[in-house]
């Protein structure tokens, strides 16, 4: 699979004269928490954030998760 995703990858980077041989595949999932979680201090949790995909908002994390074939 990762082989088909770098194929696909050098065939939009070909046409400008690039190439990739070698790369990592990241799954940036976000992880969605109610706007209103709150700490025992009372505060938000300072890595928390509000992000968009598409039309629609997100409160929450986004976890970045990087793996390659091996």
């Amino acid at each position: 699979m990762a082989a088909g995703i770098l194929a696909v990858i050098n065939g939009y980077l070909g046409d400008r004269g690039w190439s990739r041989r070698q790369g990592s595949i990241v799954d940036a999932t976000l992880i969605h928490a109610p706007s209103s979680t709150k700490n025992k201090d009372g505060n938000r949790d300072p890595e928390m954030h509000q992000t968009k995909k598409g039309n629609q908002y997100y409160y929450g994390v986004k976890a970045h998760i990087g793996t390659d074939d091996k």
